[in-house]
């Protein structure tokens, strides 16, 4: 955690002359960045500094206020650095609504800002929550909450200021976000900032305190019918083979990705249909779905449809509860498999080789032994039906074995 009240804790640099600790005006909540408004003490350089929570954890972040210099100027992650430039120089001033629940009363608390324009990054911080919950037991916690979330605040936070904007809008900061938390900071007697890490350890958090649902018991492995459900996107996709990798990336350069992305759908369609077909036959008592954003095509013999093309609180718990039935989740990479490997017993994913460098973090990994990798496996983006298929097949043959080799004659 790092204090923000009584005293902010001031471990900063000036980016201009590298003198330590500048004088601390204000601290800035906008939207996603939490930015202390600096003067350098020695050379009177004024500038923001993002403090080091969530995906900034490891950096040192500035912004100089009047000449709207970024620091470090040869900093490597392009979308962190629009945010920070759209955050900070595209200020909108709209009104925005902000709903503030008060669950108990605190005079300590811990803010916990979980605001980002991308699905699985807001999720990814709200996991912090139960930590916080767990080991900050007499410090009250504050999430500041996308309201597409809030069906996920976890019972025990002492409030929750919840922002009526959609993901999207979040990539920008927000005068009236600031001047809701600034009223609200004068409430506390002393106040921390979460570090909102961007990949807690899965194995140490209860899914059900965020969804209400328990996810899928590993005990009952190998006595329930097995579920399979497969996650599917219309803007992400299974390609059959580079030529359709190719096709997606011409449509998208010109434009026409909205009209090439039903064939491209249909084509993922075919795969999952013969991916289905293949453990059909070697696993005749298993039952399917299909799930996610689109409605592309017909699964009508293969699976059970619960696709739709626009998602709410209801419809996100009835995945959650489809999910937590499943045995294994299959999907292509990205945050569309966070909650998925969460609630079920364990994944197959297609991971594009562009993603390699972002291999597990969409990955909810609910095990701490050997069968972190037993259940969680992984496809070339080009793999075959077959082959995706046959990696299903073994999670499901293989498991009775695997556990009593690796899991149960163990020190412990």
């Amino acid at each position: 955690m790092i204090e923000l009240k009584p005293q902010t804790e001031n471990f900063f640099c000036c980016p201009e002359c590298q003198e330590a600790h500048p004088a601390i005006h204000d601290v800035l909540v906008q939207s996603i960045h939490i930015m202390a408004d600096c003067t350098c003490k020695k050379c009177g350089f004024n500038f923001f500094q993002v403090f080091p929570v969530g995906h900034t954890i490891d950096d040192q972040l500035s912004i100089g206020k009047f000449n709207d210099r970024f620091y470090p100027s040869n900093y490597e992650q392009p979308w962190l650095f629009d945010t920070l430039v759209k955050g900070n120089k595209d200020i909108r001033k709209r009104e925005v609504s902000i709903r503030k629940i008060v669950f108990e009363v605190y005079e300590d608390v811990i803010i916990l800002n979980t605001l980002d324009f991308l699905y699985g990054h807001v999720l990814l911080k709200l996991y912090n929550a139960l930590y916080h919950l767990e080991h900050q037991k007499n410090i009250g916690l504050i999430v500041i909450i996308p309201k597409a979330f809030e069906w996920m605040i976890p019972r025990g936070c002492a409030e929750a200021w919840i922002v009526d904007l959609k993901l999207s809008e979040l990539v920008y900061g927000y005068e009236s976000i600031q001047k809701f938390v600034a009223k609200q900071f004068d409430r506390f007697d002393r106040i921390y900032l979460s570090k909102a890490y961007s990949h807690p350890d899965f194995s140490k958090i209860d899914i059900s305190r965020l969804t209400g649902i328990a996810p899928f018991d590993i005990k009952t492995f190998v006595e329930e019918r097995p579920v399979f459900t497969f996650i599917l996107r219309e803007d992400r996709w299974w390609f059959p083979s580079y030529a359709d990798y190719a096709f997606y990336r011409i449509v998208r350069k010109l434009k026409w990705l909205k009209k090439g992305s039903r064939w491209l759908s249909h084509r993922q369609n075919n795969l999952v249909k013969k991916a289905i077909s293949h453990i059909r036959r070697q696993l005749p008592n298993s039952e399917f779905y299909v799930a996610g954003l689109g409605n592309t095509g017909s699964f009508q013999g293969y699976a059970h449809d619960e696709r739709s093309v626009s998602v709410d609180t209801g419809r996100e718990f009835s995945w959650c509860e489809l999910y937590a039935r499943s045995h294994v989740v299959i999907g292509v990479h990205g945050s569309n498999m966070l909650l998925p490997t969460a609630m079920a017993g364990g994944c197959v994913e297609i991971l594009p080789q562009e993603r390699y460098g972002n291999m597990i973090q969409d990955i909810s990994v609910r095990y701490g032994d050997r069968r972190q990798l037993f259940f969680y496996r992984f496809a070339d983006q080009y793999a075959s039906a077959q082959s995706v298929a046959s990696k299903v097949i073994g999670i499901i043959r293989d498991y009775p074995q695997f556990e009593k080799d690796m899991c149960l004659h163990l020190y412990s």
